[in-house]
This record gives C-alpha cells, sequence and structure tokens, in this order.
C-alpha cells in the first residue's frame, strides 16, 4: 500500500493494496476504525490478489486514517495509511482601492481564511513585487501586507495578491492515546503491558526497564500491531520487577511513557512431606519435614484432616526454621493415622500439601521357611476350616482332602494345611485361584466427543477379571427406544473407541462386557447420548448502541456474547426496522467486527436494530433491541460575520465530553471452591467517547478492604481466581474512558465454595458359583501315629 497521502479538497484519492494469500479473500475498508461501503463518494475494486479504494471527489470530511482489512481461511492482515485533505485558501478581507498623496505612506492589506502551508505573492499590472527597502512585504496571523513608506506616481497601478498552498507531505509526531498503566503480576504467570501510539507510520518502538534496553527473546516479547504496542512478559520472577517506558519515535519527533510492574510472590511448597507407614504397636515416632518459599517467607500451620489444627504441646512437637518446618508425633498410635496438612500461607495467597501415616491393614504377613518349617510372621487373619456347610474334610491315616462345593471368587486365596504328631509340627502353603468370568467394566462411561455422526468414548478395566487376564472388550449399541443390540467392536483391548456411522439427532445407548478365557462378563451401559455437535449456538449479543448519527446513515455497535456456545463466532448479522416494522437485514454476510455503519436511511423515520452471532452450529437468539434512533444532521452551531463588504459564515459541529457512567445489570456467576466469575453490561451513557476499559475491584466482607483485581479489563467479564473458600466477597467495577473513570456499581456479597457432594457408594458386585476340589498326596508319619489334621483358610 502507499504512503500517506495530502490533496486538495475536489481532488480525486486512489488508495491501492497488493495482496498474497490463498483465495478466496474476504477485504474490508475502514475510515476511522469504521467500516466503509462501496456507494456514494466511494468505489472499491477487487481482482485477484489486488484491492483499491476510490474516493471520487475530496471533501475535509474525508480526511482521516483508512485501514484495508483482508482476511481467509487461514487468517487476517491489515495495512493503515493517512489521508490529508486541505482545503483551498480564500479571502475573507479583500484589497481595497486607495488614493493618496505622492510621499504619504501607501498600506494596502487582505487577509485568507487558513495561512498553513500558504505563500503569498504582490503583483502590480501584472509584474511581481519584491520586497526591498521601498517596498515592504509581510504576512502573519492570516493577514498579507503591502507597505511603501514614501508613494510615487509610478506605484500607480492594479496591485494583486495571491495565495498559494504549498502542499507538503505532512508529519504527525507520534503520541499515546492511551498510556501504560500500573500492574501486578503473579510470580510465574505472565504480565501483559500495552499502550495505544498515533502518528504518521513508520513507528518504531523501543522498551526499556530501569534504563535498560528489553530484547525480545524468550520470555519478554513486544510487538506493534494496529498502532497498539504490546510488551509480554511470561513466567514473572521478581528480577521483573521494575520501570518500565515505551519510547514511540517517528522522523517527527519521540514520545515516552511509563509504569511500573510490581511481582508477587505467592507461598509455594519446595519440598514435600512425604506419607508414613507406621507398625501398630510400635509405638514409633513419625515426622514431616516441608520447604516451603515466598516473598516474604510463608507461616507453616499443621493440620490433621480438614478441620483441626495441630499445636505444640504432648506427642506433638511444631517448629519452624525459615523456610523448613517440622511436625513430629511421638509414641504413634492407632488414632494417629490419616491425612496431615501443612498449610503455607504469607500476604499474596495460601497454599498446600499432604502426607498420610498409614497403618497396615490386617491380612499383610510374610511366610518364612525354615529347616521345611513354614511360619507366618505380621498381623494375619486366619479362619479355621471345619467340615460345615458347603466344605468337608475327608481325612485317613495316610491323607487329607479339602472339599469346597458350589466355590466362589470369595474362596481364592492361601490355604495353609498343619499336620501335628508327638515328634512335631509341619506346614505347608497353597495358593487357589478360583476361575469366573470378569466383572463388568469400572464406570462410568466417559462420553469424550460427539457428533453427528459419530461418537468417542472411554472407560476402565474391570476391578476383577475372573482369576484370567482379560483378552477381548465386546462394545455393542443400541437406539434407546428399541432393545435390540448391534455390534460396534470385539477383539481389542482397547479401553477407548471411536464409534461411527451413527445417525444424526438418534439417541443411542453403548454397552461394554470383558471377556476372559472362562467366558463373558457382566455389562457397563452408557447413559442415553444424542448423535449432535457437543456445542450449541452463541448467546445473544449486548444490546445495540447508536452513535456518528446524520441524516442518512448510523453507526450500530454491540458488546460480544457472554458464551459462545463452545465454538468460535464466525460473525454477526444485524437486522433494522422501521419501529414496530417488519425486519431487514441489512448486512448480506457475516460482519466480524463489533460495529457496522448502517447506511441508506431517511432522515426523521424511527429506527430500531438488533443483532444475531453466528457459530458453527448455528446463530444466537436475537440481541435486545436497541432504542429508537432517529436520522438527522449534526447539530451544529452557526456564527455570520457580516460587514459593508459582505457576509461569511462559519460552522462548528459540538461533542460534549464527560465520563462514563455507572455499569449496568453487574452479577457474579460460575461459583466454585476459589473462583468465580463477574459479568456486567457496558454504562448507558459513555461520556461522549468510546470506554477503553473496566476497573475491576474486591473486598472480603470480614475486612472490608478494597483492593484492585484488575485495573485493565477490556471484556464486560472478568474470571477471578486464588479466592479462599468459604469467604464472603463483594465486587465492584468501573467504567473508564479518556476523560477518567465513572462510578462504581458493587455486587451483593456471594460466599465461594463447591457446588457438588460426594458421589454415592456403587453397587454391590455379583458372583457368579463355582466348585472346586482339593485333594492332598498320602501322608507319612514316620513311623507315628497321626493325633489331628488341621485345615486352614487365609482370607
Amino acid at each position: 500500500c502507499q504512503e500517506p497521502m495530502t490533496l486538495f479538497v475536489g481532488k480525486q484519492a486512489l488508495f491501492q493494496c497488493s495482496l498474497t494469500g490463498t483465495l478466496p479473500m474476504e477485504i474490508i475498508w475502514h475510515k476511522d476504525n469504521i467500516a466503509i461501503s462501496s456507494e456514494g463518494n466511494y468505489v472499491m475494486k477487487s481482482d485477484k490478489n489486488k484491492c483499491s479504494l476510490l474516493i471520487k471527489s475530496l471533501q475535509m470530511t474525508d480526511q482521516g486514517v483508512y485501514l484495508c482489512k483482508a482476511s481467509n481461511s487461514v487468517g487476517t492482515a491489515t495495512f493503515t495509511t493517512n489521508l490529508k485533505v486541505i482545503n483551498k485558501p480564500s479571502f475573507v478581507k479583500l484589497i481595497e482601492a486607495v488614493s493618496i498623496a505622492v510621499n504619504d505612506l501607501l498600506r494596502l492589506e487582505c487577509q485568507v481564511d487558513d495561512d498553513t502551508g500558504v505563500t503569498v505573492t504582490w503583483t502590480r499590472d501584472g509584474k511581481k513585487v519584491h520586497q526591498s527597502m521601498d517596498c515592504k512585504l509581510s504576512f502573519e496571523d492570516k493577514v498579507a501586507v503591502l507597505e511603501i513608506p514614501k508613494s510615487k506616481i509610478k506605484d500607480s497601478g492594479n496591485s494583486t495578491c495571491e495565495a498559494v498552498v504549498t502542499v507538503q507531505d505532512q508529519i504527525i509526531p507520534p503520541s499515546f492515546t492511551r498510556k501504560l498503566k500500573q500492574i501486578e503480576g503473579i510470580k510465574g504467570s505472565f504480565a501483559h503491558m500495552e499502550c495505544l501510539v498515533s502518528g504518521s507510520l513508520p513507528i518504531t518502538i523501543q522498551w526499556f526497564k530501569d534504563d535498560s534496553e528489553v530484547l525480545s527473546g524468550e520470555r519478554q516479547k513486544y510487538t506493534f500491531f494496529e498502532n497498539v504496542a504490546f510488551l509480554e512478559i511470561s513466567d514473572l520472577d521478581s528480577k521483573d520487577c521494575g520501570n518500565y517506558t515505551c519510547i514511540a519515535k517517528n522522523k517527527a519527533g519521540t514520545v515516552q511513557c511509563s509504569a511500573v510492574l510490581f511481582v508477587k510472590e505467592p507461598p509455594s511448597i519446595l519440598e514435600n512431606p512425604e506419607s508414613l507407614k507406621v507398625l501398630p504397636g510400635s509405638k514409633g515416632t513419625a515426622t514431616f519435614i516441608a520447604k516451603v518459599g515466598g516473598d516474604p517467607i510463608p507461616s507453616v500451620k499443621w493440620m490433621k484432616g480438614k478441620w483441626r489444627q495441630l499445636t505444640n504441646g504432648g506427642r506433638i512437637s511444631i517448629e519452624q526454621k525459615g523456610e523448613v518446618s517440622k511436625l513430629e508425633i511421638r509414641e504413634v498410635t492407632k488414632s494417629d493415622s490419616g491425612q496431615y496438612r501443612c498449610v503455607a500461607s504469607n500476604k499474596h495467597g495460601e497454599i498446600e500439601a499432604s502426607a498420610d501415616i498409614v497403618r497396615p491393614d490386617k491380612g499383610v504377613y510374610s511366610l518364612t521357611l525354615e529347616n521345611d518349617i513354614a511360619s507366618v510372621s505380621g498381623e494375619v487373619e486366619v479362619n479355621v476350616i471345619g467340615n460345615e456347610g458347603n466344605t468337608k474334610i475327608d481325612t485317613d491315616s495316610f491323607s487329607t482332602v479339602l472339599n469346597i462345593n458350589e466355590c466362589t471368587r470369595n474362596h481364592t486365596g492361601n490355604y495353609l494345611l498343619t499336620v501335628s504328631n508327638p515328634a512335631g509340627t509341619k506346614t505347608v502353603a497353597l495358593n487357589v485361584t478360583v476361575l469366573d468370568v470378569p466383572a463388568a467394566p469400572i464406570g462410568p462411561v466417559n462420553i469424550l466427543e460427539v457428533s453427528p455422526d459419530a461418537m468417542m468414548i472411554e472407560w476402565r478395566p474391570p476391578k476383577d477379571d475372573g482369576g484370567s487376564p482379560v483378552t477381548n472388550y465386546i462394545v455393542e449399541k443400541r437406539e434407546s427406544n428399541k432393545e435390540t443390540w448391534g455390534g460396534v467392536s470385539s477383539g481389542s483391548l482397547a479401553t477407548q473407541l471411536n464409534i461411527t456411522r451413527l445417525q444424526k439427532g438418534t439417541e443411542y445407548v453403548v454397552r461394554i462386557r470383558a471377556e476372559n478365557k472362562m467366558g463373558i462378563g457382566a455389562p457397563l451401559e452408557s447413559k442415553p447420548t444424542v448423535a449432535e455437535h457437543t456445542f450449541m449456538p452463541p448467546s445473544p449479543p449486548g444490546k445495540p448502541q447508536t452513535s456518528d448519527i446524520s441524516e442518512d446513515a448510523v453507526t450500530v455497535g454491540w458488546t460480544m456474547p457472554l458464551a459462545d456456545g463452545g465454538s468460535p463466532i464466525h460473525g454477526y448479522i444485524l437486522e433494522r426496522r422501521h419501529k414496530g416494522g417488519k425486519w431487514i437485514r441489512v448486512n448480506k454476510t457475516p460482519h466480524k467486527d463489533l460495529r457496522f455503519r448502517v447506511l441508506g436511511l431517511f432522515e426523521g423515520n424511527e429506527y430500531e436494530f438488533r443483532v444475531f452471532a453466528e457459530n458453527i452450529a448455528g446463530y444466537s437468539g436475537p440481541s435486545p433491541i436497541s432504542d429508537p434512533c432517529i436520522p438527522c444532521r449534526p447539530i451544529t452551531y452557526v456564527i455570520t460575520a457580516t460587514n459593508s463588504a459582505g457576509t461569511f459564515t462559519a460552522y462548528a459541529n459540538v461533542n460534549v465530553l464527560d465520563i462514563p457512567g455507572p455499569v449496568r445489570n453487574l452479577r457474579v456467576t460460575g461459583i466454585g471452591p476459589d473462583k468465580c466469575k463477574v459479568v456486567w453490561d457496558g454504562p448507558e451513557d459513555d461520556g461522549g467517547c468510546e470506554v477503553d476499559s473496566y476497573i475491576l475491584e474486591k473486598c472480603e466482607t470480614r475486612r472490608m478492604v478494597w483492593s484492585t483485581y484488575s485495573a485493565f479489563v477490556v471484556t464486560p467479564y472478568c474470571n477471578v481466581t486464588r479466592l479462599v473458600e468459604g469467604n464472603e466477597y463483594i465486587f465492584r467495577v468501573r467504567a473508564e474512558n479518556k476523560m477518567g473513570t465513572g462510578p462504581a456499581l458493587e455486587t451483593r456479597p456471594v460466599t465461594v465454595r463447591t457446588q457438588f457432594s460426594k458421589p454415592g457408594p456403587p453397587e454391590a458386585p455379583d458372583v457368579t458359583k463355582v466348585k472346586i476340589t482339593m485333594k492332598y498326596f498320602e501322608l507319612k508319619p514316620f513311623g507315628y501315629l497321626l493325633n489331628q489334621i488341621i485345615v486352614q483358610h487365609l482370607s
């Protein structure tokens, strides 16, 4: 695209751009951030990789910044240039004819309406008059003067003053229309600093921190795009604190602005305490050690479970030296088992880590063999088996047989056979596994992704494989209103499956069964799921607001929907109507910006507007209807000056600026254990200029001290994190424009806590009956008679 242009009123202006990229492309031209269309004084053309904008007859109102925005399926590119329009000078005071005597002072003067870039030439009878000792020429404050101290006869004649504008490319020095603001960042997160620069391009941007230049690297990145200078610092550290300065330069001058970045260091756990196993009855000592970090160094408290805070005294000792905190529990008992939490906190936040004291369950034992004698150590639950129920023992002098009829998976375990006589005792161990079909896979069935023709599901292997490894999963589906199952997959051990060839809008139920060498186990069924996109159409956009009203056009602006339905918004459709009449679509294709210049209106008619948002799932509902708008000519002040020589009239449009009014419909949603979402609508009165940002503050009701959560929120909502569960908060929001900050609006007190409860217990598992027979070979008593045979079953 070409460089900035300076042209006269009435001339043509032609902007041309050469583009590269994949076709098709959408080309949109903007003037001063307002989209313009190809009609009236504008002619737009686009041919393959070239586009142009022609302004047929320039007016003073055509002066401004023009932006060409090209977009395709891959991305968007823009280019900006300036147009300055100069009006030809005109005389507001003409030369008057004079008659004087020889040697008297001759003074001729005239006045032009503007002296910017204007040069004045005097002629007498067609010959140029030059500055000399006898003739003085001046041009100051729009007044041109020819003065001859002592006039002569030769000075008689027809004198003419000609004013000519010398057109030069005016380079506007840079200036900050939005300066940097002081910000606070959290260590380990990122900080974003930005400012808005105006002036003639090209503009170069430099960033400095405490007089040292900031270079773009892995952690620090800066850009300058569409007159906005950005600096983003990731993985914040305390060394990033300091005074940051943005310097903007062009050929006309240099300007700078500065702001301070503060980095808060919340608590962190550098070394977690480790869980301990303490044998019952050992009466040993349990010691937990945790290392914490933060600025200032956090204070540490130790908790048992969720609520009980531990203190020094008795068997408990708590000590903190710098970053290291130690908890010691002496003579550990069974009641000391459980979870212990280390909670570190400073003025910037709180963090915790946990560890457990574990007492091993009954049934944990070790089996050792020494001189062919088996002995069991540890804490063991032993069931002595006798002739009762479905258990039968047959013993003679040389053998013993244990029969268990209709055995189940519960009979799986270690069996000890102990034989004894007066000479001694001997014990042998046998491991018995009862085989069965697998249990049902562990639910629920997770529906990972759904589309109109497919769904991705996931499950977990069964808790009990029946004593034999699972060889296969059988997956079936059915429509929820039918009883017949259809096969989907078999022959795979994967626990994730993509089910295809579904019918759009149909509700399906899926079941999964595990199979081993004993057979097919019980099924796990999914909840009914409809084959359709998981995302929804977006919520309606905000209420349209009208501005920049003329006799046949108006600019309509709106805010983004609060929810995009899970899919990016493609654009917006704007509709208008005469008040109470039929709605008419304004734009044929979705408009990507949040403002649209509506043309072709009729002066004096009353219009209403509404907006729809569109994503891949379809259109949102309509936005609230705008307030009625009547196209009319802008309010103009007229001043008329009259004298004997004639009349001159001047015009002025007046716009009184003020701070914005309060925001509207302030509310808190999405409350969780440590977070919430604050949502609002923009102020009804923006003060006559665009709202730049919002300031969000929070306050704990128990302290009633307000603190700034974010001083630069550009959307009508903000996700608030790092709150303390159970605390009650109040939030307030203020709108800000270039004139200042408006009044605050507060929310009602809200308490942050989890919105969920623990799940209920699972259903009891089903066990299939099986039968097992145990037989022992002939026992040799070594010449002694057997006194007794003991059969034991270990659970």
